[in-house]
């Protein structure tokens, strides 16, 4: 597993935005991929029954788990940072993950200080930006926060908002994932930050996971990813509890 911060440089924004490329390759890192991989299965059976019994929606089937494998890497990533950063500055604080139980909330992370009796939750989001990080960044992608549906009117929000991108199709992931893949922390917000950033706007999506339910949901954004905390900052703003 190798670990490097890299600069992305949009055209059109004056600051450089921090990300943090995190590469993985089945020859150094076999028995971490497979861990992951169990858990993805696990998560794709227990989040979707009917598809795992439904032997002419393979593809659907397909989909769902690697898309929970996506949302396992990156919050492996994601708690792996914020552990060597605490550990660095000696914060004494405990990081883990929570159960994975909605598709649709993603991964929540804790982060406690005990000594101050005080927990937040981070929520991390992944996506598949195939026309590349920069591209995803300055342009295609946003930092996604809370969302309503006629079905959820309010969500209950998390402190913070992660977001973790693969520049590849989903298809590509697939073949990529057995030989050498790199994942990108890119950035993200706080609960303030989407409600009171420039840039920030509810946008109506509708995920694969909705799909067949014919529903739209709005979701609270920051778009582009370049008008939100950088991965370094928001690495500080969480372990500071801000």
């Amino acid at each position: 597993m190798d670990i490097v911060e890299e600069n992305i440089n949009c055209d059109s924004a004056s600051k450089k935005f921090k990300v943090i490329k995190y590469t993985f390759s089945n020859k150094e890192d076999t028995l971490l991929l497979n861990e992951f991989s169990f858990k993805a299965k696990q998560l794709a059976e227990n989040l979707n029954p009917v598809l795992a019994r439904d032997s002419y929606r393979v593809r659907d089937k397909n989909t769902l788990y690697f898309n929970a494998l996506a949302g396992v890497v990156s919050e492996f990533c994601w708690i792996n940072q914020l552990n060597k950063k605490s550990n660095k500055e000696d914060k004494k604080l405990i990081i883990s993950s929570t159960e994975y139980e909605d598709v649709k909330n993603q991964i929540d992370i804790l982060v406690k200080n005990e000594e101050k009796n005080l927990t937040h939750t981070a929520e991390v989001r992944s996506s598949f930006p195939y026309t590349g990080i920069k591209n995803g960044v300055c342009k295609v992608f946003d930092i996604i926060g809370w969302y309503e549906n006629y079905i959820k009117i309010n969500e209950v929000r998390k402190e913070y908002y992660l977001r973790a991108l693969f520049p590849y199709r989903v298809e590509e992931f697939k073949l990529k994932y057995d030989k050498k893949f790199d994942v990108y922390l890119a950035g993200g917000a706080t609960m303030k930050d989407l409600e009171d950033n420039p840039n920030a706007k509810y946008k109506i999506f509708n995920p694969y996971y909705e799909q067949q339910y014919k529903t739209s949901t709005k979701y609270r954004v920051i778009e582009p990813i370049i008008n939100a905390s950088d991965t370094p900052e928001i690495i500080t703003k969480i372990l500071n509890f801000e």
